[in-house]
């Protein structure tokens, strides 16, 4: 158990950053973002040019600006301007009244209670990348975990959101949002960038990959409007969705852009997640032992259900802890539309405002362990001695992911079904590198051998 006495209240630290470290930054963010920290502090103003930039790592700063002051903090920024590329204004990209607007026609769709409803497609999705990894099973062939983990998130996404069976098109797709995420990180770290229109190499492989998502979800929409579609999907849910305040629906770009959010988004950051844990777990055998004796003694060897779940408090812990050490979203920026005071430092008018779960969830003040995989950091009797914001990797406040609980019951039931049968391990002499791209990615991929349990 962790004594929070040791924690302080940071002040505000000037570094002059020079020039000469912005290559850096772009090479290796994370190690940056490290470094900064440990060397300057958890409040950190960087004089860049004409950019005011802070760094928060201190969970009472966060969560000013996540909670407190939120409606001061945008999301218009280099980050999210540039996603928004491919996702629209959509949940993840829009702000103020029309963000309010739209969350509040989107919920309903991911009330838990609809959520937990999924929970078949989840384990049918996972049974049958189960079943296609047999023929690997026997000879000893590896498997890129990464790719599978895109495929199968792909999968369950396509059908809870749009109805579709996306397995024969996976690949393609997948291969599609990738290329996509690939541009954004390009140009969000462009200084000055060529417009869309002028047809380099990538910028033809970005409009190939967009179209082919816009013509995924144009089908879709169709087919509902039509009748066509599953009426339990969450796009039926969103068409039939009206403003309480106005009574009015989506129209048909709005609704375009809330698909593409939620299919780009909604598979990415949990293939994300999936992947970093089996890694974790093939590093960690004991950690793994203990999950397969709770999941055997819960299961008794039949399949995983939604009921389980709470039952399976060891693979929830593991979960987390995963998702400590290797948020998907390992970034979050804000920009002060109005100047503000925190922690008695003036903050002006357009500071741009950088938090980091991935440096946060490292904090030694708060984590006990907080370069290993130590899953009892969420035993109850630890995470009451935590700040709020010293974990926070879906963001939080009003701008909590809203497909927090989506991700966390499809992880849950993914894990439980892969260990119930099989043996994930690292191939020898794997380089494993995080590459923080959107979300934090294998540079390499993750090649696996899989063995029968």
């Amino acid at each position: 158990m962790i004594d929070t006495a040791v924690s302080h209240t940071p002040t505000c630290k000037v570094v002059n950053l020079s020039p000469l470290r912005i290559p850096e930054i772009q090479r290796n963010p994370l190690a940056f973002l490290q470094r900064s920290v440990v060397e300057h502090g958890d409040f950190i103003h960087y004089p860049l040019g004409l950019w005011e930039v802070y760094q928060l790592n201190h969970p009472e700063l966060i969560e000013h600006v996540l909670v407190t002051n939120q409606r001061n903090y945008s999301k218009n920024t280099v980050q999210y301007n540039t996603l928004a590329k491919i996702t629209g204004r959509g949940l993840l990209t829009s702000d103020g009244h029309f963000w309010r607007r739209q969350r509040r026609m989107i919920q309903p769709a991911f009330h838990r209670q609809r959520v937990l409803g999924w929970g078949q497609t989840i384990t049918n999705a996972t049974q049958t990348m189960l079943h296609s990894w047999e023929p690997f099973v026997q000879t000893g062939q590896p498997l890129d975990i990464d790719e599978e983990m895109m495929a199968v998130t792909l999968n369950i996404v396509g059908e809870a959101l749009l109805g579709l069976d996306l397995q024969a098109v996976a690949n393609k797709l997948t291969h599609a949002v990738l290329v996509l995420l690939d541009y954004v990180v390009y140009r969000s770290q462009q200084l000055v960038a060529l417009p869309l229109v002028v047809p380099t190499p990538r910028h033809r492989r970005f409009r190939k990959g967009l179209q082919m998502l816009d013509d995924l979800i144009d089908q879709a929409i169709r087919d509902h409007t039509q009748g066509k579609g599953n009426p339990d999907t969450i796009l039926s849910q969103m068409l039939m969705a009206g403003d309480r305040e106005t009574n009015e629906r989506m129209t048909r770009d709005e609704l375009r852009d809330e698909v593409i959010t939620l299919l780009v988004a909604g598979h990415e950051t949990a293939a994300s997640g999936l992947t970093w844990l089996f890694y974790l777990l093939s590093q960690n055998p004991e950690v793994e032992e203990e999950l397969v004796a709770e999941i055997d003694a819960v299961l008794n060897g039949r399949l995983p259900t939604t009921d389980d779940l709470p039952h399976l408090l060891a693979v929830e812990r593991t979960i987390a802890e995963a998702l400590r050490l290797y948020p998907p979203a390992w970034l979050i920026t804000r920009r002060a539309t109005a100047a503000d005071t925190l922690l008695g430092a003036s903050i002006p008018a357009n500071a741009l405002i950088i938090m980091s779960p991935y440096t946060m969830h490292r904090h030694p003040d708060f984590w006990q362990k907080p370069d290993q995989f130590y899953p009892d950091h969420f035993l109850p009797a630890s995470e009451k001695t935590r700040p709020r914001y010293a974990y926070f990797p879906f963001g939080g406040g009003a701008r909590l992911c809203i497909g927090d609980q989506f991700a966390k019951v499809e992880m849950g039931l993914v894990v439980t079904a892969v260990l119930q049968k099989y043996r994930l391990q690292l191939l020898p002499n794997h380089p494993v590198v995080a590459d923080p791209l959107v979300t934090i990615r294998p540079r390499h991929g993750m090649m696996m051998t899989i063995h029968r349990r």
